[in-house]
Parts: C-alpha cells; sequence; structure tokens
C-alpha cells in the first residue's frame, strides 16, 4: 500500500541475502531502517513529510506482523488521513481485546481495551479503527497537545465543503453516536470537551489551532466563515468574524503562498495583490483586517498580544489545561 515512488523493500522478499544487503547499505545510509526488516531508499525518505515517513511505518509494521491486526489511534489516525500538530509518535499503536497476551515492545504500543466489530474497517488493505472510534480515542487522550492535536482532528473529519465537493469524512451525529454506545470509557470526559468544541468550518489545520487558543486566552468566540460581499459582488469568506468589533481575523501559513498547490496557477506577486485589494475591499465596508502567522497562532501570549492590539477584549493569560495547548 506504498506509493510506487517511494517503495518499502521487505528482507522477508528474499532472506538468504536481503536481510545482509539491506543492513548494510542502512550502515553505508543509502537505504533507511523503516521497521524491523523494512527498508527505504534514503533519498524517498528524505524527501517525505513526517505523516508520510510515520504512515509508511504503520505500513511496515502491519505487514510484517505474524497475525493481523487492528491499528489504533495515531497510527488509525494516519491512514484515515487525519492531521495533528505535534509530533507523530515513534511506535505503531494496536488495540486487542482485553483478555489478549502480549506486551507493548519498541515498535507497537497495545492498547487492550474492547472493541466492537462495527469499530473496524479496512482501509487500504489495513485494518484500522472506524473513523469515529479514531476520534474518540485520540479525543479522550490528556498528554501533552492533546486537545489541540483533538480538536485539529476532528475539525478535518467534521469538515463541511461549502461547495459540496466533499463530504464530511464523519458526521457531528455519528460521533455522538459512537460516544454514547461506549460510555463509560476512560478519558470520556476529555472526549465529550473535544467534542464540544470541534466544528465543520475550520477550513485548515491552522484555524482549529487558532480557535483553541483563542480559547486559552479568553477571547470572545468568532462567527466562522463569514461571507461578504460588496457593490462589486462576493468579497469572499472570512476565517474568523468579531462583528460586534468590526473586526476579521485571517491565519495566512507559509504554505498559501510559498506552495504553488495552494496559490491555483497564481504568481506570489499575483496571490499578494489579490489578497491586498481584498483586504482593501473588506475596509471599505466598514471592517478592520487581522492577520498572523503559524507561530503568531501556536503562542497564545503572542496571539492575545496580536488580538489585544486589535482591540478584541481578551482575557488575562491562562494556563492551558492538560492538553490544552502550547504555553
Amino acid at each position: 500500500m506504498t506509493d510506487d515512488a517511494t517503495p518499502l523493500q521487505y528482507a522477508r522478499d528474499d532472506p538468504l541475502v536481503a536481510r545482509h544487503q539491506l543492513a548494510r547499505a542502512a550502515a553505508a545510509g543509502t537505504q533507511q531502517r523503516v521497521a524491523r526488516g523494512v527498508y527505504l531508499s534514503s533519498e524517498s525518505w528524505g524527501s517525505l513529510r513526517d505523516s508520510e515517513k510515520y504512515l509508511r511505518k504503520v505500513i511496515a509494521v502491519s505487514e510484517t506482523r505474524q497475525a493481523p491486526v487492528v491499528l489504533s489511534f495515531w497510527s488509525a489516525a494516519v491512514v484515515h488521513g487525519l492531521p495533528i500538530v505535534g509530533r507523530w509518535p515513534d511506535r505503531v499503536h494496536i488495540t486487542v481485546g482485553p483478555t489478549s497476551g502480549g506486551r507493548s515492545n519498541g515498535q507497537v504500543v497495545r492498547h487492550a481495551v474492547p472493541l466492537g466489530a462495527d469499530e473496524v474497517v479496512e482501509v487500504n488493505g489495513l485494518r484500522v479503527t472506524s473513523m469515529p472510534r479514531t476520534v474518540l480515542d485520540m479525543a479522550s487522550l490528556t498528554t501533552p497537545l492533546a486537545f489541540l492535536d483533538a480538536v485539529v482532528l476532528t475539525d478535518r473529519a467534521l469538515h463541511r465543503d461549502r461547495w459540496g465537493r466533499r463530504a464530511p469524512l464523519v458526521t457531528r451525529e455519528e460521533l455522538h453516536t459512537a460516544y454514547g454506545l461506549r460510555l463509560p470509557f476512560r478519558g470520556h470526559a476529555q472526549a465529550k470537551r473535544v467534542l464540544d468544541f470541534a466544528v465543520a468550518e475550520s477550513d485548515s489545520v491552522l484555524e482549529s489551532v487558532s480557535r483553541v487558543n483563542m480559547r486559552i486566552i479568553g477571547c470572545p468566540s468568532p462567527v466562522l466563515q463569514q461571507e461578504f460581499t460588496d457593490h462589486r459582488g462576493l468579497l469572499g469568506y472570512s476565517e474568523f468574524y468579531w462583528p460586534e468589533y468590526a473586526l476579521v481575523g485571517e491565519s495566512d501559513g507559509r504554505m498559501k503562498y510559498l506552495d504553488p498547490a495552494y496559490r491555483h496557477g497564481r504568481t506570489l506577486d499575483e496571490l499578494v495583490y489579490a489578497e491586498k485589494v481584498r483586504a482593501d475591499r473588506l475596509r471599505a465596508i466598514g471592517l478592520r483586517v487581522a492577520r498572523w502567522d503559524w507561530d503568531t497562532a501556536c503562542q497564545p501570549e503572542a496571539l492575545r498580544r496580536q488580538l489585544a492590539a486589535e482591540g478584541l477584549p481578551v482575557g488575562r493569560p491562562r494556563r492551558p489545561a492538560a492538553g490544552t495547548g502550547r504555553s
């Protein structure tokens, strides 16, 4: 289940020769050891994003287990294509029945918890927890960055394309049904907080991160994806809008400007000019525009200063709850 451009190499395919050859190549730096007995060319490995590297590790471990496993938590999330903000783990996570034997090891973390047959699906040949179960598992964690990661992940799963081109990966009703059927379970209170806070309107990870840290700093709740028009027609949709303060908020990541895929055929100069024209049109209808980048969004205190400077009545910075966000 790998890309043709980045094929995994398995020592088992030629056990008499391949294992030693691949091990020597790894020592020489031309191959990257992905899992026990599984390798990828160092050049291919170096071209992958962190999520893609973790996905290759998940595939490698899953396909070399003696018996089929059910991937769960982060491992199911990466197979489902769900994002996180924090670092992807070093080990692969699987869920087994509460009476199953075996222990976690250097490659695998075993979660011995109940798992219904309807909570297991197959994605690209891999057995993983279903979308609702994966979201609930991640939402129930209380480790550092857990709330932030869970909101980012849940927002993405719920995301509803405003033009109807892409259906959500899961509905709010499906999540609440799965939550109710599973009660009680460890971390259910934390999971409920995530489900209550997550929305279908966030268009990006950066928007979700901004919302979490707005919550931390006591910022008034914004209207999401507000449509604006003027005498020339549709102006667009704002990520954040505070009508009582006539303020529009926009979070801009580097990829919007530097990655051609995000520019939709426009040059960087054309994109920057289009953004200027849009901001001018918003100001012409009586709105102010605040912009911030990834670094500001990820730091509650920096975001507090930015929004306070725009006149929003933000509260005093407070320490995030366990697993809520970055300090």
